[in-house]
């Protein structure tokens, strides 16, 4: 599948990065994330939104390759 993913927004203060994609299977899709500093570390929250529901079955395996690659590169070597 081949999409092109324009920047909406960069908040750098609010640590805080938002894209859309145009092409594939999608009718609309909005993707967002976001750092939150808290305790001796940071969380790290994505959030997709897309239609229609039911290319979930494609974009939901993407999404969770795209977890596991940003915690193994989060986490660092070794980990």
């Amino acid at each position: 599948m081949v999409v092109r993913e324009p920047i909406v927004t960069v908040d750098d203060e609010g640590r805080r990065l938002v894209w859309g994609a145009e092409g594939g299977p999608m009718t609309h899709y909005n993707g967002a994330v976001q750092v939150f500093v808290g305790g001796t570390g940071s969380r790290v929250v994505w959030t997709a939104d897309f239609l229609p529901h039911e290319a979930s079955a494609v974009i939901g395996p993407m999404l969770e390759a795209g977890m596991a690659a940003m915690k193994k590169a989060l986490d660092g070597p070794g980990t």
